[in-house]
């Protein structure tokens, strides 16, 4: 196979270091097209560069017979080229039904999975996914419409740790033609017309509108931007990363910068630098959001003393010429430094795991929430339906909640079927006059109602059960029980 695609290829392979001569490399084989393509360009290679393949087919239990043909097909094709093909099965539909996300991103999860379980059982270097540039463009406005980052805008790297894309430099009908040209046959995937997927949205829908109608080139436009942005935000990770070395000091899980040095700084650098320093202090970064870390950049400008809640029972704050992030201490429990009482205007309170939240309602009665993580294992059938304690399965949680007063679109799960009901129901149904609904404390995801502590109301979504890994456990006490 020599033809202008194959070279256009491994061009791009050389330019971004992708192979190396002896490599061991997984490839994601689903026998459509660009996976088919893959594989006979690591094929190719493997002749020159003296390669090491496995190919690895997941079927996702969706399709019935189609998925039956595609991996029968799959499993031909790769040993017709001399190489191993590795099957799995997995009722993918039932997966995020349990895992409570998409059936898309439930089949990305454990696609990736089966390749590094393979690539470490093998003792395999890397794996090769068949993303092109039409996936890019795709990927480019998904994460634009989720609001991401300059990060998220670039798009998918070239090569990501394990993960090479070698294919990303070329669109999805230079792939077509090539296959045509060779005369390789491939399986189509019926769910690729189905607008039920974000992304099919974008592939069917919207990025043909654009094409049509404002930019014929877009996706060559979006992958073009990607590549400039991601070059953008390796210039700042770079710059982040030597400032954070010469000005930030890690000491036993506490992080210190000296807040005269730090505020001369770009608020872009600051940001990468404290959102650095919550990762060295908790381990991961997670769940740690450009609100938290504006929160944090805010404390450079206000009076010593101040302090705000970060997840992971983590606590910020500035004391004389030093701003700190550090696990919140037991002396100084959240809430107690950013007191937020009925009738102040504020309507927000951060939660510190572990730690003590305050809230207080109109009639003067003052509760104190006390949040702790728990293994699974050690919560009991009688503490989960204790009235003063909640437990909530802490592994679905995806941002860290926050109590606030409802707003318009709250809504809390009835069932774990899925059953919603608006917020303002709930208070309806429970007969709290509404003169009062408004000033009722909430603790919310969004606008998904995990709790509502005065009338004992928590959402199905969260509840816990076998597969629970991980608890986010509460108990609510009066003002003096604490």
């Amino acid at each position: 196979m020599k033809n202008t695609v194959y070279l256009k290829v491994k061009d791009f392979i050389r330019e971004h270091a992708l192979v190396d001569y002896g490599d061991k490399i997984v490839a994601g084989v689903s026998g459509g097209a660009d996976s088919v393509f893959l594989f006979m360009v690591l094929a190719e290679l493997a002749k020159e560069y003296s390669l090491s393949l496995c190919a690895v087919h997941v079927n996702h239990g969706i399709r019935g017979e189609e998925a039956l043909h595609d991996e029968e097909y799959t499993k031909n094709f790769v040993q017709g080229l001399g190489y191993e093909c590795k099957v799995f099965y997995k009722d993918i539909p039932a997966l995020a039904r349990s895992l409570k996300i998409t059936e898309e991103e439930a089949g990305r999860v454990y696609r990736y999975e089966c390749f590094e379980n393979v690539r470490e059982s093998l003792g395999f270097d890397k794996v090769a996914v068949a993303h092109h540039k039409d996936d890019q463009a795709e990927t480019v406005l998904f994460q634009l419409f989720r609001g991401s980052g300059i990060k998220g805008l670039g798009g998918m790297r070239p090569g990501n740790g394990n993960i090479i894309r070698p294919l990303l430099g070329i669109r999805r009908c230079e792939i077509e033609e090539a296959l045509l040209a060779e005369g390789i046959e491939y399986c189509v995937d019926c769910t690729n017309s189905d607008n039920k997927y974000s992304r099919n949205i974008i592939r069917n829908s919207i990025i043909p509108y654009i094409e049509e109608n404002i930019q014929p080139a877009i996706t060559e436009r979006l992958s073009g931007t990607a590549g400039q942005l991601r070059d953008i935000y390796t210039y700042i990770d770079r710059e982040a990363e030597k400032l954070y070395k010469e000005i930030v000091k890690e000491d036993n899980g506490i992080c210190t910068v000296d807040v005269g040095i730090i505020g001369k700084e770009d608020i872009v650098l600051q940001r990468e630098i404290f959102l650095r320093m919550a990762g060295y202090v908790a381990g991961r970064c997670k769940d740690i959001t450009s609100k938290h870390i504006s929160m944090v950049a805010g404390l450079v400008h206000k009076d010593a003393g101040k302090r705000v809640c970060l997840p992971y029972g983590m606590e910020a704050g500035k004391d004389y010429n030093k701003l700190w992030i550090m696990k919140a201490r037991h002396d100084m429990p959240a809430g107690q430094d950013i007191p937020v009482p009925a009738g102040s205007g504020s309507r927000v309170i951060d939660i510190c795991v572990p730690g003590k939240t305050e809230l207080e309602y109109i009639n003067g009665e003052k509760h104190i929430i006390l949040f702790e993580r728990m293994d699974r294992n050690d919560i009991s059938h009688i503490i989960e339906k204790n009235y003063c304690t909640k437990c909530f399965d802490y592994d679905k949680i995806k941002f860290m909640p926050q109590f606030r007063y409802p707003e318009d679109g709250d809504y809390i799960w009835l069932r774990t079927d899925g059953s919603k009901k608006k917020l303002s129901r709930v208070f309806i149904d429970s007969k709290i006059p509404a003169n009062e609904r408004g000033r009722i404390w909430v603790l919310a995801e969004g606008s998904h109602i995990l709790w509502i502590p005065s009338i004992g109301r928590c959402s199905a979504y969260y509840y816990v059960t076998d597969g629970t890994r991980e608890v986010l456990h509460a108990t609510l006490c009066t003002e003096g029980e604490n």
